[in-house]
């Protein structure tokens, strides 16, 4: 395969939460791109979001074109053999079940010829079992995008078994030139890097919680003040070096038996699961969320997110 890729137009297939975000990403760009879905409820909403998105995007100068541009950039609609017929980058983002997506990918392969890239936006379930869905596993890869995927810099390009090498460096520089922070992941692992390191953190807050050796503001606090308040600057390896190696390991000693070394859902996690209480979206969560405006909640998130943004930047 080519070693540079530049797509004349992109198509995105699923229109919730990352799927019309990483529509707007495109669209901030001046791609021509089409948002497929089965439920025109769900395409509306979308396309809503996506020139909400644009306009955010444009208040903080942040579009690389005229917004009106990017705005009739995006065209949507639930017929997907025409929604993807000219794309030369088609990205799936529904559910998150593996035979969902790979019925979706057996269907694009039939439908695609062996010019078209498919990318998964799957947050960690197997590439290669994804691709074996298609007559041709070599042009299809991972793309993980991390929500709000139009202001959170970062794309994972994860490789399956059979993906083209020279394709996946071709798409890590393609997102690089579009402003992203493209890393490839090499091997095809489950939740690839973002979500095993996210999740290694996760299930030790909750087990801190479960056990009562603080709240969950407190646990939080202790994440955004202290070692959080870090990781934009040094990651974790820089972090490492500078305060020492060797003071690293010994915290490791003694620190490493003592970590929650639980194998299943963290049982706070399932109770909460379990009785419906999913955060934001039901009203009730880890926190209370009853009397909270989810729009408002998230327009706050990201206004500090594209701060945060905008920091990054200027540091790299």
């Amino acid at each position: 395969m080519a070693t540079q890729f530049d797509p004349d137009s992109v198509a995105v297939v699923g229109a919730g939460t990352m799927g019309h975000g990483i529509a707007t990403v495109f669209a901030s760009e001046g791609y021509d791109v089409g948002l497929h879905d089965q439920d025109e409820g769900r395409l509306e909403t979308a396309h809503d979001r996506v020139h909400e998105s644009l306009t955010q995007l444009d208040d903080h100068d942040r579009l690389g074109v005229e917004l009106e541009t990017a705005r009739n950039a995006v065209s949507s609609g639930t017929d997907l053999e025409a929604v993807i017929a000219d794309a030369d980058l088609v990205i799936e983002a529904v559910t998150e079940e593996l035979d969902v997506k790979r019925t979706v990918f057996e269907t694009l392969s039939d439908l695609t010829d062996s010019g078209t890239v498919l990318a998964t936006n799957t947050s960690g379930l197997s590439i290669t079992e994804i691709a074996a869905a298609t007559d041709a596993p070599d042009r299809v890869l991972g793309t993980h995008w991390f929500n709000p995927p139009h202001i959170v810099p970062l794309v994972e390009v994860v490789k399956g078994e059979e993906t083209d090498d020279d394709l996946a460096a071709a798409m890590t520089a393609f997102l690089d030139d579009i402003g992203k922070t493209a890393i490839t992941v090499e091997k095809d692992v489950p939740g690839f890097i973002g979500n095993r390191i996210q999740m290694a953190m996760c299930y030790e807050a909750f087990s801190l919680l479960d056990r009562g050796i603080a709240s969950a503001e407190d646990i939080d606090k202790a994440v955004k003040a202290g070692f959080g308040f870090r990781l934009p600057s040094m990651g974790i390896f820089e972090k490492v070096d500078q305060s020492g190696v060797d003071v690293h390991h010994a915290i490791e000693s003694y620190l490493m038996p003592e970590l929650d070394r639980g194998t299943d859902p963290n049982p706070v996690v399932s109770d909460l699961v379990e009785q419906g209480d999913f955060g934001l979206k039901t009203g009730e969560g880890v926190y209370d969320w009853t009397d909270a405006d989810p729009d408002a909640v998230v327009a706050d998130r990201d206004a500090q997110l594209l701060a945060q943004l905008e920091q990054y930047e200027s540091d790299r």
